[in-house]
C-alpha cells in the first residue's frame, strides 16, 4: 500500500501530473483509491470517513484473489 499526497501548489513529477489530470475534479479535498491494477475503486471530492476508507481497503485486500 502506498499513500501519495499531492500538493497542487507545488510542481509535481510527470507521473503525478498525469494522475492529477486523470482523476482530480477541481475540488479539495479529493480522494482517489486505486487497486493493484491502477483502476480507481473510489474517486470522489469531499471528505471521506476513516470507516468508509477502511471498508474499501478491506474489500481490496479480501477481494476475489482466490
Amino acid at each position: 500500500m502506498q499513500f501519495v499526497i499531492i500538493d497542487l501548489d507545488k510542481p509535481q513529477p510527470p507521473e503525478q501530473q498525469q494522475l492529477v489530470k486523470k482523476y482530480f475534479k477541481g475540488y479539495i479535498p479529493h480522494v482517489v483509491l486505486l487497486d493493484a491494477n491502477g483502476t480507481a475503486v473510489y474517486n470522489q471530492s469531499g471528505e471521506v470517513s476513516e470507516s468508509q476508507v477502511s471498508r474499501i481497503l478491506d474489500g481490496l485486500f479480501d477481494g476475489p484473489s482466490k
